[in-house]
């Protein structure tokens, strides 16, 4: 690498250079430490009822960091009670590990709920992050908690929301199988019995499983089928603003009664109706012959024996060829969740930047009222303003990185991927020929010759 002046630059005298030019655009990670205090005060008092919560160690050092804006708490309110929780490291000078907490809309688009910064995914972090992620989300209704097969989350989960039901995620699921059990080419096996809805389908990909490689189906079953299968379990701050905006003025602009992902949705399976026949057993149950089974839907109950309306709340085929029979409207049998005014609603809340004018100061409390320390044996009170200023500061944590200079990006998911690739075509293989006879097709070993 040269410089402006044509110089040739050493690697390490140029990486120097590029973290100089990071802190002056965007300061130094020391800074930020400090400044969390007065940013969450500002976050507060822009957005009010917005959970945030920073816990210092003795030494006033950072140890955890927890925000949920008050817009999505309120927009929870308003999607089908499903949470996703994961963590992923930072690769910072202070490293660490961010944990988050997402739902699903009824555009099937990602909701951000929380966020989190903690030292480590252990015991103690995630109970901590749980018992704040509490603070957002009402008990009053049933709760389903998805992740990874963390042992933490488990515990964690189970002493905060004992009420809630959890799952574990398919895309981690079969991570595990690619590694584990170099199973790549059954991944669609899987995947069928993952999202089978009735148990007949269930059984039948588990025996295909168990038939091909029984330690792989040993394993399934073994992480709690319940847990990762539909049928068990179902039967029974800019960027983000931005976000709240465009899909809150993209719901306002639908014509239809649905959000587009269900329109969508429904128009393919209406096809699929039509071609369906319909046999009336009293006013509210039919015979719906046609598709990959015959199956027994009641309309009244809003069940089909094919499982999709029960587990989805979005009416299959049968339900809607059955609907037609009858001169019910399909949209009826849609959970309300999927629904314009929920998309919406959802929505409905702005999430404000943080404020610039910060209330006046306390002066019967050095702390804010959302921000916890631990135990410190020094009991003495800051007897004048620059004490208490002392005490509000917050620290940076230990460094624990190692020397040299550190991955600054991570491994991505194949849908990252093929987003970035775009309409780009894969890459080709290349077309070996033979060095004997030098015909292509085969190679040296192979040669018919």
């Amino acid at each position: 690498m040269r410089n402006m002046f044509g110089m040739k630059l050493d690697y390490n005298t140029s990486y120097r250079a590029l973290l100089s030019a990071q802190e002056l655009v965007r300061g130094t990670a020391e800074d930020g430490y400090e400044n969390l205090p007065s940013y969450l005060r500002q976050i507060e008092i822009s957005n009010p009822g917005t959970v945030t919560c920073l816990v210092k160690d003795g030494e006033n050092r950072f140890k955890y960091l927890f925000l949920s804006f008050a817009a999505s708490i309120a927009g929870f309110n308003y999607l089908r009670r499903v949470i996703v929780v994961d963590g992923t490291h930072l690769c910072g000078k202070y490293e660490g590990v961010m944990l988050v907490a997402a739902a699903q809309d009824g555009n099937f688009q990602i909701f951000p709920l929380a966020f989190a910064i903690v030292d480590a995914e252990n015991d103690e972090s995630w109970e901590w992050f749980f018992t704040q992620l509490r603070r957002c989300v009402s008990d009053q209704y049933a709760l389903v908690i998805v992740s990874d097969r963390h042992g933490s989350i488990k515990k964690a989960c189970e002493k905060v929301f004992p009420w809630a039901r959890r799952g574990i995620c398919y895309y981690h699921l079969q991570q595990n199988i690619v590694q584990k059990f170099k199973g790549k080419h059954m991944l669609y096996l899987v995947k069928g019995a993952a999202y089978a809805h009735t148990l007949f389908d269930f059984n039948h990909y588990m025996d295909e499983i168990r038939s091909i490689n029984p330690n792989l189906a040993t394993y399934l079953e073994s992480a709690d089928v319940s847990l990762w299968s539909r049928v068990p379990t179902w039967m029974r701050y800019g960027k983000l603003g931005r976000w709240f905006f465009i899909r809150r003025e993209d719901a306002l602009s639908l014509t239809s009664h649905h959000s587009r992902g269900i329109e969508n949705l429904l128009a393919i399976r209406e096809e699929y109706a039509d071609m369906m026949n319909v046999e009336r057993i009293d006013g509210w149950r039919f015979v719906v012959r046609g598709g990959h089974r015959d199956c027994v839907v009641d309309l009244e109950l809003q069940r089909c024996q094919c499982g999709v309306l029960d587990i989805e709340k979005i009416p299959c085929s049968h339900a809607i060829a059955a609907a037609k029979d009858a001169n019910i409207h399909v949209t009826t049998l849609v959970c309300p969740s999927y629904s314009k005014n929920y998309l919406y609603a959802a929505y409905a809340a702005n999430i404000y930047p943080k404020s610039d004018v910060l209330e006046a100061p306390n002066t019967d409390d050095t702390s804010p009222a959302n921000e916890e320390e631990a135990p410190n044996t020094d009991d003495t009170t800051p007897a004048n303003e620059e004490g208490a200023d002392k005490a509000r500061k917050c620290l940076p944590p230990e460094v624990n990185r190692g020397r040299g200079r550190q991955k600054n990006s991570r491994w991505q998911s194949w849908l990252e991927i093929s987003r970035m690739r775009g309409n780009q075509p894969r890459n080709l293989h290349k077309d070996y020929s033979c060095s004997q006879c030098k015909q292509p097709g085969h190679t040296r070993p192979n040669c018919p010759g």
